[in-house]
């Protein structure tokens, strides 16, 4: 930087700052401080972590005195011209603050803090009100305690007050640490890596997969951008497609990024990865410990990888020279972050490739209809897979009517039993059908996997007298009866308490539990086959680290027999030894209050159904449905995608819904229901005069509600929404900037804003 150019920078700070602060570049800084620096400044009594967002000879405030910075913490610049760019634009789009998205690209290890720590320093007689409260939490707390720890043990207390009044009596200090990974624990992480190898032979393309790479590989050729979206069907060679593209890139000394939905749940594609590139292959996902996350991150900045791959923050990471963007799995939803800064990275993959000028491929076999819909309008390139590999037929696919088995299927009485008074019958999970066809898989020494989306032992607990539904303090949902815990829990919350029989309604020994979930299949599934090993994959058995994919591995080697799960067990597993798999409550996500229902159904289905039938041995799949002719379920019959996205296609048009209109989901929370009630009537009326006063574009705009979000209560916050549907993003997203400005940020009640929602509940 040329000396004068520079005396003052603007700095974004990680934090819900609107605008970034201006501070004086020291002279010992001048001529090495570069924009998308690291760099320590005072933030009040504090020192943070910002970085530089850009430099001025003059500065932008009328102020007697700007601090300086105090550091500079990098050599170089951890974020280059286009990952600035991205962030502007990840700010503007999502109507965040640079800082909120500061906040989100920067692993915690490089969000350099200090923070203020109290220490017991030696024992005074203890004195009454919050002064002794504190010295009994320090008591408890070994002696030391942070400010912020304080804060929250004493929420709306005279801290500071008390502080003075303890170290003026010698009882405690305070002393400012920074809070930061040392270089050395970067060095000691950077490069651990999975030793496990897998299969490296020379694969020969099909046709179809040669047209698609060939396709790409003129756009690499060109350096230019564009978006592709592969639809292959389940089991037709969608990752080896992959695999060729990103080893053109690499010999073209570029590199790539590949994103997964949970990369933890797809041990197989990492495999694969470091097989053909070892040694060169960065990892990054929220599963990381803070050093192993700062290790990557530098270790991808220095150039030490040939491919990157992550979930969706890995959207964010600093790869010096991307020539290529891989998506895969681009339909699911985890893709989009529920709190926070709700980005989608998907759409923000294909942003950073028009921004540097690279190509990005988008992978499904069930492509998003948004996605799909982009291929018709000539936005994307489609490219398709229409067969599996070496021609192996796609599993045939058969549909029990639960209605007639339940009104004509037989029922045994060794199948009952009772849990917590629930009369249960393996009917009822099972049709006799399935129970057959598992029993034949079994014989035949093959692999079965059962799919129901409900973890759990049973729904909710009821009693069979007065009615009463046992539900969450905290929420307004009913909590799941787990029996292997003997607990009930709150899915949304985590509050959990003991089961018992007692109903807190009427006071007799009537509680029963009502429905069924995974813990219930898989006791149901070890009576049936008592020989077999059954195995359960949901959030329940996966809590410790490493545990999914133990499960996984054993599942890979044949060590399970059956395996039972969510959606968990859905994503990406190529196991050549399942040829059966069973849907048990098919149309279970039909029922949610979401306009995507249908499309999140069909994909869950379809992906399950994809798992069987990958070996030697054809496939079978059994759902069990209540709503045997909806148009869903007779799609996932004949693996028909382009039937259901017609379809589908035309009740979105129907009802306006995108990708025929673009939305913004409005929710204020806060512990009183009154008063976010009432702020959100008023937001409502105020929007609806704003939008009659603006221009015309605002009048296009549908303002549906206020309403009573449909789970009014969560973590003890009550939760109203609003909906902006319009045919355009600008003026919806102008509308959504307006009630920021209607209801700022305050103590009790928040507005979040999410562009382009996938969760209104």
């Amino acid at each position: 930087m040329p000396s004068g150019e520079g005396r003052f920078a603007q700095v974004i700070i990680p934090s819900p700052l609107k605008e970034p602060l201006t501070y004086a570049i020291p002279p010992a800084l001048q001529d090495q401080l570069n924009i998308g620096m690291r760099v320590l400044v005072p933030l009040g009594t504090r020192k943070v972590t910002g970085v530089v967002a850009s430099l001025s000879p003059k500065s932008l405030l009328e102020l007697k005195e700007i601090k300086e910075i105090l550091a500079c913490l990098d050599d170089r610049p951890i974020l280059d011209a286009s990952l600035m760019e991205l962030s502007r634009w990840t700010s503007q789009y999502y109507l965040s603050t640079m800082g909120e998205v500061l906040y989100t690209v920067l692993p915690p290890g490089l969000r350099v803090a200090s923070q203020k720590f109290v220490l017991q320093t030696k024992s005074v007689p203890m004195a009454p009100g919050l002064d002794g409260e504190i010295l009994e939490e320090l008591h408890k707390k070994k002696g030391k305690a942070s400010l912020k720890t304080l804060r929250r043990r004493f929420p709306g207390a005279d801290l500071y007050r008390a502080m003075e009044r303890l170290v003026a009596r010698g009882a405690v200090m305070v002393q400012e640490r920074s809070v930061r990974i040392q270089k050395k624990e970067r060095d000691d992480v950077a490069g651990e890596e999975e030793t496990r190898t897998a299969d490296v032979q020379s694969l020969t393309l099909t046709a179809e997969q040669q047209k698609a790479c060939d396709a790409v590989q003129e756009r690499l050729e060109n350096g230019r951008f564009e978006t592709f979206l592969l639809h292959g069907v389940t089991g037709s060679g969608k990752t080896e497609v992959y695999l060729r593209l990103m080893e053109e890139v690499r010999r073209s000394g570029r590199c790539s990024l590949i994103l997964t939905p949970e990369i933890s749940l797809t041990p197989q594609l990492l495999d694969r990865l470091r097989a053909r590139f070892p040694g060169r292959v960065g990892v990054l996902h929220s599963a990381l410990s803070p050093s192993q996350r700062w290790a990557e991150w530098w270790r991808i900045l220095d150039g030490k990888v040939d491919v990157v791959v992550g979930a969706r923050s890995a959207v964010f990471a600093p790869i010096p020279d991307l020539g290529l963007t891989v998506v895969d799995e681009e339909h699911d939803s985890s893709y989009k972050q529920e709190d926070g800064l709700r980005y989608h990275a998907r759409d923000l993959a294909v942003v950073r490739g028009s921004i540097i000028g690279s190509p990005v491929l988008l992978g499904s076999a069930t492509p998003s209809v948004e996605s799909f819909e982009n291929c018709r309008r000539g936005r994307y390139r489609l490219l398709e897979l229409t067969k599996r590999v070496e021609q192996k037929p796609l599993p045939s696919v058969e549909v029990i009517d639960l209605r007639a088995e339940i009104r004509y299927g037989p029922r045994k009485t060794e199948d009952r039993q009772r849990v917590m008074g629930h009369q249960s019958s393996a009917i009822g999970l099972f049709s006799s059908r399935l129970k057959e066809a598992l029993q034949e898989n079994f014989r035949r020494s093959q692999q079965s996997l059962i799919f129901l989306n409900r973890r759990g032992f049973a729904h909710f607990l009821q009693c069979r007298l007065c009615g009463f539904v046992l539900r969450c303090s905290h929420c307004s949902v009913a909590m799941t009866f787990h029996l292997k815990q003997r607990a009930v829990l709150c899915h949304h919350c985590g509050f959990r308490k003991p089961a018992i029989q007692l109903c807190p309604g009427c006071g007799n020994i009537s509680l029963s539990a009502v429905g069924f979930g995974t813990e219930q299949i898989e006791q149901e599934l070890n009576q049936l086959l008592p020989e077999a090993r059954v195995a359960r994959m949901d959030r329940d058995t996966t809590r410790k680290r490493g545990s999914q994919e133990r499960l996984i591995r054993g599942w890979e080697k044949g060590e399970i027999h059956v395996l039972v799960g969510t959606q968990m067990i859905t994503k990406g597993h190529d196991i050549a030894g399942v040829t059966l798999v069973g849907a048990i409550l098919a149309d279970l996500s039909l029922n949610l209050p979401d306009f995507r229902a249908a499309e999140k159904t069909f994909q869950l289905l379809s992906q399950v159904a994809g798992r069987a039938g990958r070996g030697r041995e054809p496939g079978r799949v059994i759902i069990q449905t209540y709503v045997p002719d909806h148009y869903t379920i007779q799609h996932v019959i004949t693996h028909d995608y382009k039937g259901f996205f017609d379809s589908e296609l035309e009740f979105r048009r129907s009802m306006s819904y995108p990708p025929f209109s673009r939305l913004v989901h409005l929710r204020l929370e806060g512990p009183k229901a009154q008063e976010v009630q009432a702020k959100m009537k008023e937001l409502g009326i105020e929007l609806g005069a704003r939008q009659r006063r603006g221009p015309n574009t605002l009048e296009e705009i549908e303002i549906l509600g206020p309403a009573p979000a449909p789970i009014e209560k969560l973590r003890g916050r009550y939760r109203w929404q609003i909906l902006l549907k319009g045919k355009k993003s600008a003026p919806v997203l102008e509308l959504a900037r307006q009630a920021r400005k209607i209801i700022p940020r305050s103590r009790h009640t928040r507005l979040y804003i999410d562009v382009d929602p996938y969760n209104m509940l």
